[in-house]
């Protein structure tokens, strides 16, 4: 039967780096020994065990490639979703306090700086149409 891999933890020291090399190898050893149960019995040239080791080889890399694309997008994955599940959450929310009914006079109400620009602008409309009318009538009595 295979061996159960454990999964691997960043080392922290050089000790625990040393045991994780270990196990890695461990685990590299499991693997070559279940897929080579299945040639017992079978005589083998030198060079198809030279193959056979080869493919055994390929196998037990690929594996460690699979196993670490797996390591590494597991917690991407989790990440995505929870990150996606919060903005939705937080987005319905503030929708929900936002479109409140005793909200929604309060939002539609100017401030008193924008309400006092406007004034201002409306005086500074009428003196400048005052001007050119003045500068319109002057104009006119000169041809």
């Amino acid at each position: 039967a295979a061996a159960a891999v454990a999964p691997v933890e960043a080392p922290k020291s050089r000790s625990e780096q040393m045991q994780l090399a270990r196990r890695l190898q461990h685990d590299r050893e499991a693997r070559r020994e279940w897929l080579r149960e299945g040639l017992t019995g079978v005589q083998l040239d030198p060079r198809e065990e030279g193959e056979i080791e080869l493919v055994i080889t390929l196998i037990v890399s690929y594996f460690d490639i699979v196993r670490k694309n797996l390591r590494d997008s597991v917690p991407k994955a989790i990440m995505h979703f929870m990150v996606n599940q919060a903005k939705d959450k937080v987005q319905v929310e503030l929708l929900r306090s936002l479109y409140k009914e005793d909200l929604m006079t309060e939002v539609f109400v100017e401030r008193p700086e924008t309400t006092e620009q406007r004034k201002q602008c409306r005086q500074m409309v009428a003196a400048l149409e005052k001007a050119l009318g003045v500068l319109n009538e002057v104009r006119s009595m000169q041809e």
